[in-house]
């Protein structure tokens, strides 16, 4: 039941912070947006419709193709974010008071930018799907067999193209940003809460780290059977997975034992399982 309405809140508030960017910080600067908002502002300029009604018709249109190419269980995964979306820009629309909130048009594609990733992000963390586009870049690999990164592009690209006479090259620039950062800030919030810090540890003292790992930092600790590059003796690397807090505490125990041991650190963006989300026995 709890995580039902955490779902339900997480889209919800994603599709209105993505709402809110487009209308009150993209729309409201004239800088070019792509999926269906990118297709609502095209209409709008050469149907004179609200931006909403062409996002509207567009996210309608690509649902019942995806309903009926991909199927009746992915389309339910768009069906919140295809109606709740539009409804949220339109909202944003009939409010002109929160227009013009901030005057920098260069200031308002960042956060605009920040805010679309983040939205994205808690929708998908959700289980749910923005839909939109997407689900012609799905539709484009099942049929055609094409790559759905490069089809996604290639449909973004051609929305932001059909911009170009509505817009100046500032506006266009300002776009582009926006684009960087919201694909930052969503892999952030797709990763965030899960990243940790990997670590190998190769010494002739595996056995005593091993246990200052396990003892001392209450950290899990594997042991990987190896043969040495040079020597060609068999000995065991140490491999553990930690917090970053725990990182400095980690790297003075392994120096405190043997100061000449090799060790490779890196980043992990999600670790699943025992002692990390799953609790241990």
């Amino acid at each position: 039941m709890k995580k039902g309405i955490y779902c339900t809140v997480s889209i919800l508030v994603g599709n209105l912070l993505v709402a809110f960017a487009i209308s009150t910080l993209m729309l409201d600067h004239s800088i070019v947006v792509g999926g269906v908002s990118g297709l609502g502002v095209v209409a709008q300029n050469y149907l004179h419709i609200p931006v909403s009604l062409g996002a509207a018709v567009a996210n309608g249109a690509l649902f019942l193709a995806g309903w009926l190419v991909l199927g009746r269980a992915f389309a339910l995964t768009t069906l919140a974010s295809t109606f709740v979306f539009p409804l949220f820009l339109r909202l944003f629309e009939r409010c002109p008071g929160l227009n013009g909130w901030m005057p920098d048009p260069l200031a308002a594609s960042v956060i605009a930018g920040c805010l679309i990733g983040l939205g994205i992000g808690l929708v998908i963390r959700a289980g749910a799907s923005t839909g939109g586009v997407d689900i012609l870049a799905l539709i484009l690999n099942k049929k055609r067999h094409i790559p759905v990164h490069l089809s996604l592009y290639a449909i973004d690209l051609t929305i932001l193209l059909l911009q170009i006479p509505l817009r100046d090259v500032t506006r266009i620039f300002y776009g582009l940003v926006a684009t960087a950062l919201s694909s930052m800030v969503l892999n952030k919030t797709l990763s965030a809460g899960s990243s940790l810090s990997q670590m190998v540890v190769v010494s002739d003292h595996y056995e005593e780290i091993r246990q200052a790992v396990l003892h001392q930092l209450d950290a899990g600790a594997t042991l990987l059977a190896v043969e040495k590059g040079y020597t060609g003796q068999e000995s065991k690397i140490l491999l553990t997975v930690v917090p970053y807090r725990k990182l400095p505490a980690l790297r003075a125990c392994i120096s405190g034992i043997d100061p000449t041991a090799f060790v490779i650190v890196s980043h992990v963006d999600e670790v699943n399982g025992k002692g990390f989300t799953l609790a241990r026995l």
